[in-house]
């Protein structure tokens, strides 16, 4: 009887937390089912101690740390073998339009110890799916001029309010240099500061950085990090502007990496990035002068996007050094919840050009080594 239960527990929690039911997914039916089927085969199989970790995984959505749920590959699930079970489970669960591994990425709460004893974590919420920032052979570099503002009034970043000058860099030199990682940031000292902004003005005191695992939300199930609703924000402010307060929800998770600096989007939307070794592009503005700026990539919830790669960094240095450039933190990551400005890779419409017109936002300065 007992087991029983556990068996009707299971598949209930297929039927609430599942999101292909109500499929709005483009998963053909057939498809669909055998992803139930599979899914259903993989839970039935879990321990009770794992089992409760993934409801309650599900339960947070993700918003508190919960441990590994470790699974044989390569296990026979009815008439199929399944090489991937964790992709079958971050599909039901999380993203159905993923379709294999390779699209996938370890979130800094998962184990490092992968595919022991052919056994990988199946937790769906210790994995988030990647964006690509675009070709080397695509960047173009560009740089804002320093803006002057009244003490008190910035928090020392440069932000995108002005014309900036540009530089290509070199694909050819780019693919010349070393593929190792290279952490450059500075020993003992935090290695970001982020602000918060709402428009043009900017709110409370300034973050540091120090872990390697930082989280920027409105609220979690169990609070670590940057906490924006702590901070003294005015209520005489749009009703655009409360309604993205409320949406920020989880908010971000943004990580120090072997390879880069990671976004993470935990909320229920999108956020909008733009960094300086992401591509860039050229567009005319209203008064016909040519502007030069970084694209804007969107984020969807789930998703993951390398928004600062260390193998770039230096190229991007050494391309404002050759151009003349004065360059005033290079090094600033800007990251809008819900509402985009400037051009994106698929839109170049923004009714705000400007990161200064979204609602909210936040501003990273990298403390890298010079």
């Amino acid at each position: 009887m007992f087991k029983l239960f556990g068996f009707v527990s299971k598949l209930s929690l297929l039927d609430k937390y599942s999101v292909i039911y109500g499929d709005r997914t483009n998963l053909l039916p057939d498809e669909s089912a055998e992803l139930k089927a599979l899914a259903h085969s993989i839970l039935k199989r879990l321990r009770e101690k794992d089992f409760s970790c993934l409801v309650r995984a599900l339960e947070k959505r993700g918003g508190c740390e919960t441990p590994c749920i470790f699974f044989q590959t390569h296990e026979r699930l009815g008439k199929r073998v399944v090489v991937e079970p964790q992709v079958v489970l971050f599909r039901i669960f999380r993203l159905p339009q993923i379709r294999s591994l390779s699209e996938l990425k370890h979130i800094a709460a998962c184990s490092p110890c992968h595919d022991i004893d052919g056994k990988v974590c199946i937790n769906p919420f210790h994995y988030s799916a990647t964006i690509s920032s675009g070709p080397v052979d695509a960047i173009l570099t560009s740089f804002p001029s320093v803006m002057k503002m009244e003490s008190g009034e910035s928090s020392g970043f440069i932000s995108n309010l002005t014309q900036s000058s540009t530089c290509r860099l070199d694909s050819r030199t780019l693919s010349s240099q070393s593929t190792g990682s290279v952490d450059p940031f500075v020993p003992g000292k935090p290695w970001c500061s982020i602000a918060y902004w709402e428009l043009n003005e900017r709110i409370g005191p300034i973050f540091e950085g120090t872990s390697d695992v930082i989280n920027v939300f409105e609220t979690l199930p169990e609070p670590t990090g940057f906490c924006l609703a702590e901070l003294n924000r005015r209520n005489d402010v749009s009703e655009g502007t409360k309604r993205v307060r409320a949406q920020i929800g989880y908010g971000l998770q943004l990580t120090r990496e072997s390879d880069g600096i990671w976004i993470y989007n935990r909320s229920d939307y999108s956020l909008f990035a733009n960094g300086p070794t992401l591509i860039y592009t050229n567009e005319s503005s209203p008064t016909g002068k040519l502007r030069h700026n970084i694209v804007v990539h969107k984020i969807p919830p789930g998703y993951s996007l390398k928004v600062y790669d260390y193998k770039l960094s230096s190229q991007v240095c050494r391309a404002v050094d050759s151009a003349g450039v004065r360059c005033s933190h290079p090094d600033s990551v800007r990251i809008s919840f819900k509402k985009g400005w400037g051009a994106t890779l698929s839109s170049k419409k923004y009714c705000r050009p400007l990161v200064t017109s979204c609602p909210c936002w936040i501003e990273v300065h990298l403390s890298v080594a010079e």
